[in-house]
Protein backbone atom coordinates (compact mmCIF):
# COMPACT_ATOMS: atom_id res chain seq x y z
CA UNK A 1 0.00 0.00 0.00
CA UNK A 2 1.64 3.22 -0.80
CA UNK A 3 1.40 6.66 1.32
CA UNK A 4 -1.14 7.83 -0.53
CA UNK A 5 -3.61 4.97 0.19
CA UNK A 6 -2.79 4.87 3.50
CA UNK A 7 -3.49 7.94 3.89
CA UNK A 8 -7.00 7.69 2.27
CA UNK A 9 -7.79 4.64 4.54
CA UNK A 10 -6.84 6.81 8.27
CA UNK A 11 -9.10 9.36 6.95
CA UNK A 12 -12.04 7.28 5.85
CA UNK A 13 -11.31 5.55 9.27
CA UNK A 14 -10.79 8.92 11.03
CA UNK A 15 -14.42 10.12 9.64
CA UNK A 16 -16.21 7.21 10.36
CA UNK A 17 -15.11 7.13 14.06
CA UNK A 18 -16.14 10.89 14.24
CA UNK A 19 -19.83 10.01 12.73
CA UNK A 20 -19.95 6.95 15.04
CA UNK A 21 -22.55 8.28 17.78
CA UNK A 22 -21.29 8.12 21.14
CA UNK A 23 -22.87 5.65 23.56
CA UNK A 24 -25.46 6.75 26.10
CA UNK A 25 -27.73 5.46 28.85
CA UNK A 26 -31.19 5.46 29.70
CA UNK A 27 -30.93 6.38 33.36
CA UNK A 28 -34.73 7.73 33.63
CA UNK A 29 -37.03 10.46 32.50
CA UNK A 30 -36.62 13.88 34.65
CA UNK A 31 -39.77 14.84 36.44
CA UNK A 32 -41.29 18.20 35.50
CA UNK A 33 -39.64 21.00 36.89
CA UNK A 34 -39.68 24.91 36.58
CA UNK A 35 -37.12 27.76 37.84
CA UNK A 36 -36.23 31.47 37.35
CA UNK A 37 -33.49 32.43 34.94
CA UNK A 38 -30.70 34.91 35.43
CA UNK A 39 -32.77 36.96 33.26
CA UNK A 40 -36.21 36.79 35.19
CA UNK A 41 -37.96 34.53 32.82
CA UNK A 42 -38.76 30.74 33.05
CA UNK A 43 -36.69 27.87 32.95
CA UNK A 44 -37.48 24.58 32.75
CA UNK A 45 -39.17 21.07 31.48
CA UNK A 46 -41.10 23.32 29.12
CA UNK A 47 -38.52 25.96 27.65
CA UNK A 48 -36.12 22.72 27.49
CA UNK A 49 -38.53 20.69 25.51
CA UNK A 50 -37.24 19.12 22.25
CA UNK A 51 -33.44 19.95 22.77
CA UNK A 52 -30.61 18.37 24.51
CA UNK A 53 -28.89 19.56 27.58
CA UNK A 54 -26.53 19.75 29.82
CA UNK A 55 -26.97 20.32 33.43
CA UNK A 56 -24.83 21.16 36.59
CA UNK A 57 -25.49 22.48 40.34
CA UNK A 58 -23.42 25.26 41.92
CA UNK A 59 -23.85 28.53 44.18
CA UNK A 60 -22.45 31.78 43.66
CA UNK A 61 -20.88 31.96 46.86
CA UNK A 62 -18.94 28.57 46.55
CA UNK A 63 -15.38 29.11 46.78
CA UNK A 64 -13.61 25.41 45.83
CA UNK A 65 -15.05 23.12 43.69
CA UNK A 66 -17.77 25.87 42.07
CA UNK A 67 -15.33 27.86 39.79
CA UNK A 68 -13.43 25.16 38.29
CA UNK A 69 -16.77 23.78 37.09
CA UNK A 70 -17.92 27.18 36.28
CA UNK A 71 -14.75 27.58 33.68
CA UNK A 72 -15.39 24.37 32.34
CA UNK A 73 -18.87 25.20 31.89
CA UNK A 74 -17.52 28.30 30.05
CA UNK A 75 -15.12 25.67 27.81
CA UNK A 76 -18.05 23.35 26.94
CA UNK A 77 -20.43 26.67 25.87
CA UNK A 78 -17.34 27.49 23.76
CA UNK A 79 -17.32 23.72 22.25
CA UNK A 80 -21.03 23.80 21.25
CA UNK A 81 -21.12 27.08 19.66
CA UNK A 82 -18.61 25.82 16.86
CA UNK A 83 -21.59 23.60 15.88
CA UNK A 84 -24.41 25.94 17.11
CA UNK A 85 -23.11 29.82 16.74
CA UNK A 86 -26.42 31.16 17.25
CA UNK A 87 -29.47 30.96 18.82
CA UNK A 88 -31.79 29.33 18.28
CA UNK A 89 -29.13 26.98 19.57
CA UNK A 90 -29.43 23.44 19.17
CA UNK A 91 -28.40 22.53 22.98
CA UNK A 92 -28.43 24.39 26.08
CA UNK A 93 -26.20 24.78 29.28
CA UNK A 94 -28.26 24.59 32.79
CA UNK A 95 -26.68 25.65 36.01
CA UNK A 96 -29.08 25.39 38.87
CA UNK A 97 -27.74 26.96 42.01
CA UNK A 98 -27.81 24.66 45.07
CA UNK A 99 -28.17 27.79 47.66
CA UNK A 100 -32.13 29.43 46.04
CA UNK A 101 -32.29 31.69 48.83
CA UNK A 102 -29.47 33.69 48.19
CA UNK A 103 -28.65 33.29 44.49
CA UNK A 104 -31.19 36.01 43.34
CA UNK A 105 -31.66 36.23 39.06
CA UNK A 106 -28.92 39.28 39.43
CA UNK A 107 -26.68 37.33 41.57
CA UNK A 108 -26.82 34.84 38.68
CA UNK A 109 -26.35 37.09 35.97
CA UNK A 110 -22.99 38.43 37.63
CA UNK A 111 -21.78 35.14 38.33
CA UNK A 112 -22.68 33.65 34.54
CA UNK A 113 -20.92 37.25 33.40
CA UNK A 114 -18.02 36.28 34.91
CA UNK A 115 -17.99 33.35 32.71
CA UNK A 116 -19.04 34.90 29.68
CA UNK A 117 -22.16 32.85 30.14
CA UNK A 118 -24.21 33.74 27.24
CA UNK A 119 -27.92 33.59 28.43
CA UNK A 120 -29.07 32.45 24.92
CA UNK A 121 -27.30 29.10 25.49
CA UNK A 122 -26.32 28.75 29.32
CA UNK A 123 -29.50 29.12 31.81
CA UNK A 124 -28.36 30.22 35.49
CA UNK A 125 -31.42 28.66 37.28
CA UNK A 126 -32.94 29.26 40.88
CA UNK A 127 -35.80 26.99 42.33
CA UNK A 128 -38.60 28.54 44.35
CA UNK A 129 -37.48 26.91 47.49
CA UNK A 130 -34.73 25.21 48.96
CA UNK A 131 -36.89 21.93 49.22
CA UNK A 132 -37.79 22.31 45.63
CA UNK A 133 -34.15 22.53 44.39
CA UNK A 134 -33.27 18.79 47.36
CA UNK A 135 -35.92 16.99 45.74
CA UNK A 136 -34.85 17.75 41.84
CA UNK A 137 -31.07 17.44 42.32
CA UNK A 138 -31.69 13.69 44.97
CA UNK A 139 -34.86 12.84 43.08
CA UNK A 140 -34.93 13.92 39.75
CA UNK A 141 -31.16 13.90 38.69
CA UNK A 142 -30.20 11.36 41.25
CA UNK A 143 -27.10 13.35 42.53
CA UNK A 144 -26.05 13.70 46.21
CA UNK A 145 -26.56 17.31 48.29
CA UNK A 146 -25.64 17.47 51.97
CA UNK A 147 -26.16 20.72 54.11
CA UNK A 148 -23.92 19.48 56.97
CA UNK A 149 -26.33 22.41 59.26
CA UNK A 150 -29.45 20.37 58.48
CA UNK A 151 -27.88 17.12 59.82
CA UNK A 152 -28.24 19.14 63.15
CA UNK A 153 -32.07 19.20 62.79
CA UNK A 154 -34.03 17.09 65.09
CA UNK A 155 -37.44 18.16 64.51
CA UNK A 156 -39.24 19.09 61.30
CA UNK A 157 -39.72 22.83 62.25
CA UNK A 158 -36.09 22.74 63.15
CA UNK A 159 -35.09 21.86 59.62
CA UNK A 160 -37.93 24.44 58.04
CA UNK A 161 -36.06 27.49 60.18
CA UNK A 162 -32.71 26.44 59.05
CA UNK A 163 -33.77 25.96 55.43
CA UNK A 164 -34.75 30.16 55.69
CA UNK A 165 -30.92 30.62 55.97
CA UNK A 166 -28.13 31.00 53.18
CA UNK A 167 -26.86 28.16 51.98
CA UNK A 168 -23.26 27.29 53.52
CA UNK A 169 -19.96 27.24 52.36
CA UNK A 170 -19.20 23.55 53.21
CA UNK A 171 -22.54 22.28 50.64
CA UNK A 172 -21.35 18.97 49.29
CA UNK A 173 -22.76 18.52 46.03
CA UNK A 174 -21.81 17.14 42.82
CA UNK A 175 -19.43 18.43 40.51
CA UNK A 176 -20.82 16.47 37.48
CA UNK A 177 -22.46 17.33 33.99
CA UNK A 178 -25.89 14.83 33.30
CA UNK A 179 -26.98 14.87 30.08
CA UNK A 180 -30.69 15.14 29.67
CA UNK A 181 -31.79 14.76 25.89
CA UNK A 182 -34.87 15.95 24.34
CA UNK A 183 -37.47 14.25 25.76
CA UNK A 184 -36.26 14.88 29.31
CA UNK A 185 -34.38 11.36 30.01
CA UNK A 186 -31.18 10.80 31.44
CA UNK A 187 -28.33 9.90 29.00
CA UNK A 188 -25.43 10.13 30.49
CA UNK A 189 -22.56 11.85 33.64
CA UNK A 190 -19.47 13.25 32.57
CA UNK A 191 -16.91 14.94 34.61
CA UNK A 192 -15.10 17.94 34.14
CA UNK A 193 -12.11 16.98 32.48
CA UNK A 194 -10.70 17.82 28.73
CA UNK A 195 -11.68 14.40 27.55
CA UNK A 196 -15.76 14.54 29.56
CA UNK A 197 -16.04 17.38 27.76
CA UNK A 198 -15.14 16.68 24.76
CA UNK A 199 -17.02 13.41 25.09
CA UNK A 200 -20.22 15.51 26.49
CA UNK A 201 -19.59 17.64 23.47
CA UNK A 202 -19.90 14.96 20.82
CA UNK A 203 -22.89 13.84 22.81
CA UNK A 204 -25.18 17.07 22.61
CA UNK A 205 -24.26 17.79 19.05
CA UNK A 206 -25.24 13.52 18.42
CA UNK A 207 -28.64 14.17 20.36
CA UNK A 208 -28.98 17.80 18.46
CA UNK A 209 -29.34 15.72 15.24
CA UNK A 210 -25.99 17.72 13.95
Amino acid sequence: MNKHSLLLLLVVVASSACSKPPPLDDLGTVPEWTATSQTGEPVGTAQLAGKPYAVNFMFTSCPSSCPPLAKATGDLQQRVKKWSPTPPHAAHLVTITVDPENDTPEKLAAFGESYEADPAMWKMARSASYADMEDLVTKGFFLPIMRRDLLKAKTDEERLALLKNPTPLDTAHSVHFMLIDGEGVIRGRFDKSDDGLDRLDAALKHLAGQ
